[in-house]
């Protein structure tokens, strides 16, 4: 015969909603001022990234030993990680920009180079096309169609 479990005493295994700590935030804090990840964390301390997700949650509560070396690791006391007030100040500074001055005044940019061609012989226009590309010379074409079109 099968007994069913008294329903009083089955644990449920979803956290709740908010089981935020003070604990729970001084370990939060901490990581983010030391630059630190929770999965590359979790195994200075050494604990699972879950075990370590649910320290930051506040759903666990680290052992003695592992709050010890907690508190260890980011060099506070075990009683300043769980009991204390930590905050994250971070500063995002803009880049640095350096401003030069000159004696004399800046040289005026150079030209484009000039891009026409003056051909007045056919053939050599047509060498000129032939050198330039089957792409160069299809589009040639296509405008003097287009051109001669517009004429008529």
């Amino acid at each position: 015969m099968t007994m069913l479990p008294n329903p009083d005493n089955i644990q449920l295994m979803v956290e709740e909603k908010n089981t935020e700590t003070q604990l729970s935030r001084n370990i939060c804090t901490l990581m983010q001022l030391h630059g630190l990840a929770p999965k590359a964390f979790s195994t200075q301390v050494p604990v699972t990234y879950e075990m370590m997700r649910r320290y930051m949650s506040g759903a666990a509560r680290p052992r003695p030993e592992k709050l010890a070396k907690l508190a260890e690791l980011f060099g506070v006391k075990p009683a300043d990680l769980e009991y204390g007030s930590f905050t994250a100040d971070i500063t995002v500074t803009s880049p640095s920009i350096t401003v030069t001055q000159h004696d004399a005044p800046m040289p005026e940019p150079a030209p484009p180079p000039d891009r026409t061609i003056a051909i007045s012989d056919p053939k050599e226009l047509a060498s000129w096309l032939v050198a330039q590309g089957d792409d160069a010379l299809a589009d040639f074409l296509r405008s003097l169609a287009d051109t001669l079109q517009k004429k008529k």
